[in-house]
């Protein structure tokens, strides 16, 4: 009898035996899976810092170029402002000559008119005069023979 208990134990023990056999092959897989899992977070890492250092200095760049961006935009600013400035300038100019220019038109109209002979004016004035004068002359002389 104590053969038999000793075959079952010894079977147990070899069921226990085999358990924990495969319980040490479970964790060999897993400390080897830990192993990789630990070389690729590594890896990840050093991959993120190196990514890191160039999006820092992409950031410089970056905020340099957008500097010198504004810069660019405030002097463009200026410049029109100032173009828009000159441009109002030289609409006020361009009336202020228009209204001088009208003015010197009208001035010139009236003493062209001065210099001009009007045949109305010199029919009233001296045409007539002379044609009257001689024709009352003429007319008198005649009634005076008639003796009207």
């Amino acid at each position: 009898m104590e053969n038999e208990k000793l075959g079952e134990r010894l079977a147990s023990v070899e069921t226990e035996l085999k358990n924990q056999d495969n319980r040490l092959s479970n964790m060999e897989k897993d400390k080897e899976l830990l192993y990789r899992l630990t070389v690729v977070s590594e890896q990840q890492q050093e991959m993120n810092k190196n990514q890191q250092i160039q999006l820092n200095k992409m950031d410089e760049n970056q905020q340099r170029q957008l500097n010198k961006m504004d810069e660019t935009f405030n002097n463009i600013n200026i410049n029109l402002t100032k173009l828009n400035m000159s441009q109002d300038e030289l609409q006020n100019n361009v009336k202020t000559i228009g209204k001088r220019v009208d003015g010197i038109e009208e001035d010139l109209k009236v003493e062209t008119n001065k210099g001009t002979i009007s045949f109305n004016e010199i029919l009233s004035k001296y045409l007539l005069w002379w044609i009257m004068i001689p024709t009352v002359i003429v007319g008198a002389w005649i009634l005076f023979k008639l003796g009207l």
